[in-house]
């Protein structure tokens, strides 16, 4: 009877255990401003030790327009604000639109997000319309109004290539915007 109970107290231990390792898996993955996830999620999870991808899709980069600007008129706060507000937005766009995607602050204004499942045409179309319907929202501080604008950029990722180049990529069309 003592030895059945022993074992219920230790596999109460070990539930709680795995609880706490799962919430610190999740806090360490977890950009500290917004409830995205963070560049180190992109190393551990999408990434093979060689810095290459371990599965294909969309990755669409996201900078947010004015958030330079912001920061250098105001500060940091009002800069996070906005980095909250817009990715907050996106989180709720994705999933009112049930699109199969994971979202990282990549770093301090520029948002990436893995979308699957689609083709780029689609993909485009969902950007385009996400941006769309940001910009009929505003960003307040004080006096001043903001609108919550961004410039993207559509790539498609497959197997085993280099996510540098991607990147270097993305950053180029964004570039001629």
């Amino acid at each position: 009877m003592h030895n059945n109970i022993d074992k219920l107290i230790d596999i109460a231990e070990l539930n709680t255990v795995k609880s706490d390792i799962s919430l610190l898996r999740e806090l360490l993955f977890s950009d500290d401003i917004t409830e995205t996830k963070n560049r180190l999620w992109i190393f551990k999870h999408k990434l093979s030790n060689q810095e290459i991808f371990n599965d294909f899709g969309f990755l669409v980069s996201i900078r947010i327009s004015e958030y330079s600007a912001i920061l250098k008129e105001y500060d940091s706060n009002v800069g996070n604000k906005l980095l909250k507000l817009v990715s907050d937005f996106m989180i709720d766009y994705m999933k009112e639109h049930q699109q199969d995607h994971e979202i990282v602050r990549y770093t301090e204004d520029n948002f990436l997000i893995f979308m699957y499942g689609m083709n780029e045409d689609e993909v485009e179309e969902q950007i385009a319309n996400m941006q769309k319907e940001m910009s009929n929202y505003t960003f307040k501080h004080r006096n001043k109004v903001f609108q919550l604008t961004f410039y993207s950029a559509v790539m498609q990722y497959i197997k085993n290539e280099s996510f540098s180049s991607v990147l270097d990529q993305l950053d180029e069309k964004l570039f001629h915007q």
